[in-house]
């Protein structure tokens, strides 16, 4: 059995984001999902973008809040942030999804996107916050202080 598993990667700049909060996921995302599969759940992320997953890949994220503590405030606070505001999201024939307009809010993503494959899944940032995020990386720093050099 094939692994049903997509892996995303590369970068798109400027996607343009028309004024009612659609964008074109690239094919190259689109060709990665899994056979039959034309939908993203989209959630709040970390370091103010919105993660894109696809269902399995947002199954995965499910049982790992799931398996956390829910007798600590923070889990709980957690959960809502991620879940609570998680939506699904369909393409549409031209490979273009609707993101709600509280989601491009959250993110700060007004008329472009920058969109990052992370191997598990779609980041979709502000341009000007991915680039503030990505100019403060010291790859070295980090792939030393991680063991992975």
């Amino acid at each position: 059995m094939p692994d049903e598993t997509p892996q995303f990667i590369g970068e798109y700049e400027n996607v343009p984001v028309d004024e009612k909060g659609r964008l074109i996921i690239p094919s190259a995302f689109r060709k990665a999902l899994p056979m039959g599969v034309n939908t993203f759940v989209v959630a709040r992320w970390f370091d103010g973008c919105l993660g894109a997953y696809d269902p399995t890949g947002w199954k995965r994220v499910l049982e790992k809040l799931q398996s956390l503590s829910g007798a600590k405030r923070e889990t709980r606070q957690l959960i809502r942030a991620v879940a609570g505001r998680a939506t699904e999201i369909k393409f549409d024939s031209q490979g273009r999804v609707l993101i709600p307009r509280k989601h491009l809010e959250m993110a700060g993503i007004t008329d472009r996107a920058t969109l990052i494959g992370v191997i598990d899944r779609v980041e979709i940032w502000s341009p000007d916050a991915y680039q503030d995020s990505i100019n403060q990386v010291d790859l070295e720093e980090i792939a030393e202080d991680l063991d992975w050099i």
